[in-house]
């Protein structure tokens, strides 16, 4: 199943159209997965399972015929849960190339976790995403240090978005030299959304970073420590 919010009451994203996936959609290789990830917690992660469990929501075609009927220029975020369209570590990419021709004309973004490096997916899934970046719908690769940051980046097939521990400056480096922004709508004192920023929905060199947040945080700030 898959659900469309017409104007999200997310104050960081703003009043925009935003989507949620399944949970089928997750990627093990997400290390937040059961593990601290936003999705699962709050309001949100009532949502979420009930997406999941077919009590909410729609087809993937109806989906995609209401991003379709907006008018152009729309932002919107695919996924504020779940991830691209595929079960587990796969991307499908004819369910794919449809959202990418609904969002023609339009500013739609998104992050993915599914494998880009190694694995028996990852070729296809990096040419999905770099064909989806090529035709005006961003997918930002998700990557889990700045290590992991420096790799992705590598590749050349879309923006990347890194989670970073507690406390890090607004401003820091990959250790490759790249720049890494935190999300201007998490620094203090900060009224920014998304609807407003949308450096997310830009391709760009510049990696921007996340912070953990939500009652998970903990959790993700112990994982992130693990990986050093």
């Amino acid at each position: 199943m898959y659900h469309v919010t017409p104007k999200s009451k997310n104050q960081k994203v703003g009043d925009i159209l935003v989507t949620t996936s399944t949970a089928l959609t997750c990627s093990n290789n997400c290390p937040w997965k059961c593990n601290g990830c936003y999705a699962e917690q709050g309001p949100l992660a009532i949502h979420f399972r009930a997406v999941t469990a077919g009590k909410r929501g729609g087809t993937w075609d109806e989906m995609c015929q209401k991003i379709a009927s907006q008018p152009p220029g729309s932002k919107w975020r695919h996924n504020q849960a779940g991830d691209l369209a595929g079960e587990g570590d796969v991307i499908d990419t004819a369910m794919l190339r449809q959202l990418v021709a609904a969002n023609m004309g339009k500013r739609g973004w998104t992050y993915t976790h599914k494998p880009v490096l190694s694995g028996p997916h990852a070729e296809s899934n990096k040419a999905a995403i770099a064909e989806a970046n090529r035709l005006g719908f961003t997918i930002n690769l998700s990557a889990d240090s700045l290590a992991d940051a420096d790799a992705k980046a590598d590749l050349m097939c879309g923006p990347v978005a890194v989670v970073l521990p507690s406390g890090t400056a607004n401003t820091t480096h990959t250790p490759k030299g790249r720049k890494v922004v935190v999300c201007p709508a998490q620094r203090k004192g900060s009224e920014i959304a998304c609807k407003d920023c949308m450096l997310c929905q830009q391709q760009r060199s510049v990696i921007v970073g996340f912070i953990p947040h939500g009652s998970g945080s903990k959790k993700v700030d112990a994982t992130i420590a693990k990986q050093k």
